[in-house]
């Protein structure tokens, strides 16, 4: 009943509007009270909206609203009125169901009723009378200045331009049924807005700066004008059909004549011969039936091919919230009249408005000043003025207002913000997915006009792309913004225009990409890298806090008891101030009362008596409801209870936030997610890495869901599809990602497709599906597996498997590191000749893999993985030849006789010194190894063992050393000299004087340059025993680790040749303990294992000197031990590998101390007889020595004659110093002797006052064993005062000079 009268009243209300005599339209009396009872209704219209249903079904919008507009348009507060009205009426359904579609059935049927109103209303204003009549009232008030336009004049040209848009936005009915190029309703609204003039006055709001406040309005008024266009049609638009168009309208028509004629055909083959009452029953050989017989048919068939066991099968149920979305977007050509007012429309646009209109919109969404979701008009304005402008005449400045890195930003935060929504709020799926459609479009755009200017002939055109490019792909995030996109595709949410859009913008994508990276470019890139998580400080244990049981806790209190009953019964002034409550605290009352409590039990634990009774009545008078810390009147005898049951209670400590945690909770937000950000760092762009990381599942889904739709998809969709699959299969190496059974389908559907012939996509799909099924074959010839592999989508490493081996690929980034390119093949051959044509004497100490190593590109190769390579390419075959060292020099094994003579020459000259071998090889003039040059010196017969040519040692000093003295000052500087002196008989001279050298010289010389510790004798029984002592205390995994690190070092030793020492660095908390061990030290020693040697060493190190079998069997032993199983030796005491013997010590004799009848005092000294003079200006002549002719310096020779005596001494065991033999136990250069000469004259030798060096090079020996480097011996000179060598060189003969100096010293 109530509905039926407000439908009459309804009614009476329209009826009292006016009336049309066919001419034209009156008004009533109360027209302008009957317009406002209208604007009532539909303000309190419910949600059913009855009103606004009741208004459209009686046609009032039609019949009276319109006509008033026309006529009476002069009525200022009518035509506020009736505008406000049409703006009403005329909402979008959408809207008024809050942008839900109803699913109810009744309130779905009531929004399809608004929707038909909707169309209706639409098409009522296709008239031009009306928008002649909106025009002439948006002209006047456009006149009007801005300054001086009033309230109601803003309100109605904001009013007007609502109307305006809501009549655009009403949909096309599909009762329509307009094909191309034919007049729709949109396009004569269209056509009647542009011949009144509304279309100019719309676009000299665009230009205009001042009307700006309704740029969002012009923007959403625009977007709808050209919703049903395609920019690219627009663009290209002219009054006659250009020859592309009809070429493609010929094809079309082509295809669809010759698949009709393939369907006639068809059916011809269908129709048997006879009638279907004789069809007969048929058995098709070698085709099982259920059972074993033949299958058997009941109906006729043209061709076996044409059996099918697919018609009685119901197609599979889905439930509706899993039904793929369904595109509604639809693209038509109007007619060429609405087309070319619409690309004049757009060109003036671009040309004038559409930079300035872009910055307002832009500034207005930043600051908020926008409505909800306005943003979405930005980006479609973005996709389709530029692609416009892209085909219309393309100019690059008409457009830079959204051309810019910031543009990108600003889309990829709008698709992540609408990815999220669509998650979250599962009703509006279609809604935010249509907005995350639209973003994608305009990122699209972005992309293929930067495309379009890499072709443009301006040189700044290309590089204005090439800093957008740059700047694009250096970021990560825009990096890999499509692969992200691509995984998460979902045909449940997203239609598959979308899906078409994101493989082309991911096909221009990885275009620019490949385009920066080609030509040997260098491109280099954010990469990412994940951050360790923080570490929270461990909360350390406070007293009290650990858990006691009930005896433990009653003995603690015995032992407490008495102090606490003193501090109780003491007087209350001298307990501390203490406070129980926070009153600013956040913390509930009852969890600071159970603080309080436990507060008071840590005080007692701790021993703090006067703070827990002093916390304990404080508490109480805070909190004294329940006699919780006692009664409120108590004595010191019910204290002392309620301290006994609180500290029995067993309550743990408070547990106090660590400061760092406190820190951490005060900081900022923005610091928080800074530590949670991968960490960033700049790496080189590897372009077919990045292309390998779409060979993933959801995006090869994705990818081979839109190429079924080959037969509608565009051409350009097609390619892009085909050209990622050649990336991946060709480019990475990767074919057997495509062995799928649904993609195989398709490959099939595209071979037997009959317009191959005529279309270029069949043609290709089919091309790549033959290659496809080539290479599943030939992976078929060594995995049989592969046929079931079709059935599975496969990832990377899985494809990779396929073709390697299961289980061969290892997983992760480090195998794709180790994996060589076939560029990085090619460099190693070419580096391979390269270093083959270096001469020997020009490498140096490096091999050919060194030399290599040298020259790579990549510096992430290791020695070992280039040497299997070189095996793996054939360049190599004997890893001896890479191991030895080119410094050898290869001298002929045949010696001349010219070179025998200079070896007897060389061997009487040296045969008295401490190293016969290395004197005679340092003066050779043709080098040659020693091992050579000891068998030719045995050969000739120079001496008749080979032991006669080792080495001589000296006794090390064992007594103090005197005090230095002048003479030794002398002999030091001669010691200094750059001659060698050559050591004679003088060694029992050297016995006597080491006795009197100076120790303290020596020990500082040797705490400066250590001797490495000579390698224990390790046996079995020893190992064994220092392993009991270990095991015993509990270091059973340091000595597995000690073992395995032997183990190590003895394979790298053997595989490399590399005999550097190797510190031993412990990782493990148990191997850093045992390597602060004394009995481990003593293991670690036993085992041969060098302790630091110096305050610059921190490790201990495995030296060179073990061999690889020592090594070896001492892991061996080691791991047994370990283990408990040590097997029995035959002899536990012999060496794990062979201890070279040590060379025989000469005992020398003790020198002769003969006193001189008088000791000369050289302190008074004043004179000297004509012999000193002669002696003093020998010495002088030692100074001013110089080099032989030869170059070489000049060596002393010593000449046994009478004159000689025993008590001649080297010069080094009269100084106070060590000589470099003492302090380096590798040294081969001997200690340097003064004797005197035959006739009684020094050969000249050289003294220089600075510091000189002199090298020595011992060749290296072919064998193992006498490998011996050559290093280099450092002479120091020090200048000696004048009268300290006078009063020295004054004595008569060198005799005399040596007992003087003995007799000082013995002073």
């Amino acid at each position: 009943m109530a509905e039926g009268l407000v439908h009459a009243e309804l009614l009476a209300a329209c009826s009292s509007l006016g009336y049309s005599d066919g001419l034209h339209y009156h008004c009533e009396a109360d027209c302008l009270e009957t317009t406002k009872d209208l604007l009532r209704y539909l303000r309190r219209d419910d949600d059913s909206h009855e009103v606004r249903r009741a208004l459209g079904d009686s046609r009032v919008l039609q019949t009276d609203l319109l006509p008033l507009l026309q006529e009476h348009s002069e009525y200022e507060e009518l035509l506020h009125l009736v505008v406000r009205l049409l703006v009403d009426l005329t909402n979008p359904a959408l809207l008024l169901f809050r942008e839900e579609l109803p699913e109810e059935k009744v309130t779905r049927k009531q929004f399809l009723q608004l929707v038909r109103h909707q169309q209706a209303y639409k098409e009522a204003f296709t008239s031009q009378q009306v928008w002649e009549a909106l025009a002439g009232r948006l002209r006047a008030l456009l006149e009007i200045p801005k300054e001086e336009r009033e309230e109601d004049d803003r309100l109605l040209l904001e009013r007007i331009l609502v109307l305006i848009r809501n009549v655009l936005w009403a949909p096309a009915s599909p009762e329509e049924g307009r094909t191309d190029n034919d007049s729709s309703v949109h396009d004569q609204v269209l056509w009647a807005m542009h011949l009144s003039g509304t279309a100019e006055l719309l676009l000299y709001m665009t230009t205009s700066v001042t009307e700006h406040d309704f740029s969002l309005h012009l923007l959403e008024i625009i977007s709808l004008m050209l919703r049903e266009q395609d920019a690219c049609w627009l663009a290209t638009a002219n009054l006659r059909r250009s020859d592309q168009e009809k070429e493609e309208d010929d094809r079309k028509l082509q295809e669809l004549r010759q698949l009709e004629a393939l369907q006639r055909e068809a059916r011809r083959r269908a129709a048997a011969s006879r009638h279907s009452r004789f069809g007969g029953t048929y058995v098709v050989r070698q085709m099982k039936s259920i059972s074993d017989q033949d299958l058997i048919l009941h109906r006729p068939l043209a061709s076996v091919s044409d059996i099918s066991f697919d018609r009685n099968k119901k197609p599979r149920k889905h439930n509706k919230n899993r039904v793929p979305m369904q595109e509604t977007s639809t693209r038509r050509h109007s007619i060429l009249a609405v087309r070319m007012f619409l690309q004049e429309f757009c060109a003036e646009f671009v040309a004038g408005a559409y930079n300035t209109i872009m910055a307002t919109v832009k500034d207005s969404l930043d600051r908020a000043r926008a409505q909800e979701h306005d943003e979405t008009y930005y980006m479609w304005a973005i996709r389709f003025f530029m692609e416009f402008n892209r085909h219309h005449n393309f100019k690059v400045e008409l457009v830079t207002e959204t051309l810019a890195i910031e543009t990108f930003h600003f889309i990829q935060t709008q698709i992540e913000n609408y990815f999220e929504r669509m998650t979250a709020e599962k009703k509006k799926i279609a809604v935010w997915s249509r907005r995350m459609h639209r973003a994608l479009r305009a990122y699209q755009e972005l992309l293929a006009t930067l495309a379009h200017m890499d072709a443009s002939p301006s040189q700044d055109v290309r590089e204005s792309s090439r800093v957008l490019k740059s700047r694009l792909f250096y970021v990560v995030e825009y990096r890999e913004m499509m692969l992200l996109l691509l995984q998460n595709y979902d045909p449940l949410r997203m239609t598959l225009g979308y899906l078409r859009d994101a493989v082309e913008a991911t096909h221009i994508f990885l275009k620019l990409l490949e385009g920066m990276c080609r030509k040997g470019r260098h491109v280099f890139v954010q990469g990412k890298g994940k951050k360790a998580p923080k570490k929270k400080p461990k909360v350390a244990a406070m007293p009290g806090t650990t858990a006691l049981t009930q005896e433990q806790l009653q003995d603690l209190w015995d032992e407490v008891s008495p102090e606490v009953a003193a501090v109780v019964q003491g007087p209350s002034e001298s307990l501390p101030d203490m406070v129980p409550f926070d009153a600013l605290s956040e913390e509930p009352e009852e969890a600071q009362k159970e603080t309080a409590m436990r507060r008071i039990s840590k005080h007692l634990r701790g021993k703090e008596l006067p703070q827990a009774v002093a916390l304990m009545r404080a508490a109480r008078e805070v909190w004294p409801e329940g006699d919780i810390f006692g009664p409120q009147e108590s004595d010191s005898t019910q204290d002392f209870l309620t301290l006994q049951e609180i500290f029995l209670a067993n309550l743990s400590a408070p547990q106090e936030a660590p400061v760092e945690e406190l820190e951490e909770e005060n900081e900022d937000e923005e610091e928080e997610e800074e530590e949670r950000m991968a960490l960033m760092s700049e790496q080189e762009f590897d372009f077919i890495g990045f292309v390998r990381r779409f060979a993933n599942t959801k995006v090869v889904k994705a990818y081979s869901s839109l190429l079924h739709h080959y037969p509608t998809n565009t051409k350009h969709t097609n390619h892009c599809i085909l050209k990622l699959f050649h990336r991946l299969a060709w480019d990475c190496k990767l074919p057997a990602i495509f062995f799928q059974a649904s993609l195989f389908l398709v490959f099939l559907r595209a071979m037997e497709d009959p317009l191959r012939t005529t279309s270029e996509s069949p043609r290709e799909i089919a091309r790549f599906g033959k290659y496809i099924v080539r290479q599943l074959y030939k992976v078929a010839e060594t995995n049989p597996k592969v046929f079931v592999e079709l059935l599975f989508w496969k990832t990377n490493r899985e494809a990779v498997e396929i073709e390697c081996g299961y289980g061969e690929v290892e997983s992760g980034k480090q195998a794709a590191k180790m994996a060589w390119r076939e560029e990085e093949e090619e460099e190693l051959r070419m580096l391979h000749r390269e270093v083959e044509e270096i001469p020997m004497e020009a490498r140096g100490e490096k091999d050919m893999v060194d030399l290599i190593m040298e020259r790579l590109i990549s510096n992430n190769r290791t020695r070992r993985s280039v040497i299997k390579k070189l095996k793996e390419l054939g360049l190599i075959h004997d890893l001896k030849d890479l191991r030895k060292k080119t410094i050898k020099i290869s001298a002929p094994r045949t010696w001349t006789e010219e070179e025998e003579e200079e070896l007897r020459r060389l061997f009487e000259e040296n045969k008295e010194a401490m190293d016969i071998v290395g004197r005679i090889m340092d003066n050779m003039s043709l080098r040659r190894p020693k091992h050579r040059v000891v068998e030719k010196i045995l050969e000739l017969g120079l001496v008749e063992d080979r032991k006669q040519l080792r080495k001589k040692r000296a006794k090390k000093a064992t007594t103090k050393a005197s005090k230095r003295s002048t003479g030794q000052d002398f002999l030091s500087a001669n010691q200094a000299s750059d001659e060698e002196i050559d050591e004679g008989s003088e060694s029992e001279a050297t016995s006597a004087s080491d006795e009197e050298g100076d120790n303290t010289t020596r020990s500082q010389q040797a705490s400066r340059n250590p001797p490495a510790p000579p390698v224990p004798v390790a046996t079995p029984a020893l190992i064994s025993k220092a392993l009991n002592v270990v095991l015993g205390a509990g270091r059973g995994e340091a000595v597995e680790w000690l073992a395995r690190i032997l183990r190590d070092v003895a394979d790298d030793r053997e595989e490399d040749g590399d005999f550097e020492p190797v510190p031993v660095l412990a990782i493990t908390q148990a191997c850093t303990d045992a390597m602060e061990d004394e009995e481990f030290h003593k293991l670690l020693r036993l085992v041969g294992l060098q302790p630091p040697m110096t305050h610059q060493e921190m490790f201990w190190r495995v030296p060179s000197r073990l061999s690889v079998d020592g090594l070896r069997k001492r892991a061996q032993y080691l791991t047994q031990g370990a283990s408990g199983d040590f097997q029995d030796v035959e002899n536990p005491d012999e060496p794990l590998e062979p201890v070279e013997p040590e060379p025989a010590k000469i005992k020398p004799r003790k020198p002769k101390k003969l006193k001189p009848k008088t000791k000369p005092k050289t302190s008074k000294v004043t004179s000297s007889s004509s012999e000193d003079k002669e002696n003093h200006f020998r010495g002088a002549s030692l100074l001013n020595g110089e080099e032989s002719d030869d170059g070489r310096l000049s060596q002393r020779r010593s000449v046994a004659g009478d004159e000689s005596s025993e008590d001649d001494v080297p010069l080094s065991s009269l100084t106070g110093r060590s000589t470099p033999s003492s302090s380096r136990p590798n040294s081969r250069v001997s200690k340097r002797m003064l004797s005197d000469d035959s006739d009684g004259e020094l050969s000249q030798r050289k003294m220089s006052k600075e510091k000189k060096k002199k090298k020595r090079l011992v060749l290296d020996s072919d064998s193992e064993e006498e490998k011996d480097v050559g290093e280099r011996v450092e002479e120091e000179e020090e200048g000696e005062k004048e009268e300290q060598q006078e009063e020295v060189v004054s004595q008569t003969s060198k005799k005399q000079r040596i007992r003087a100096i003995i007799d000082s010293d013995d002073e």
